[in-house]
């Protein structure tokens, strides 16, 4: 028994051989999104300043006197204060994560394919 070869490649069959085959789906890899990166990036910055400013708000020192002319010293938390300084790293960390995911999509180059 003799077997013949295939007359497609190993991309399959294709309906003109002059065409390359159609990729589905649309190019991930775009230069402007460096751009977005950096936005993100900034916007990360200023989120952490943000969370800094926010945490040294949300806790007060309180100097009570004591007794025999001894301070006491309270320190209050304000909850608000510190769940937004929470809420912006977090967010702020986010932000970090997919600028790092933009700038590697921006940056990639073609796979294996490329010189075909």
């Amino acid at each position: 028994m003799t077997t013949s070869p295939e007359p497609w490649s190993a991309d399959g069959p294709k309906l003109n051989v002059d065409e390359p085959a159609a990729r589905s789906g649309a190019r991930l890899n775009q230069p402007w999104r460096a751009a977005v990166a950096g936005l993100e990036l900034v916007v990360a910055i200023a989120l952490t300043l943000f969370a800094f400013w926010a945490w040294q708000r949300g806790v007060i020192t309180v100097h009570l006197p004591g007794p025999d002319g001894a301070r006491e010293v309270v320190t209050r938390s304000l909850g608000s204060w510190l769940t937004g300084a929470v809420g912006a790293v977090t967010l702020a960390g986010l932000l970090l994560i997919d600028a790092i995911r933009q700038l590697v999509l921006a940056v990639k180059t073609r796979g294996s394919d490329a010189g075909t």
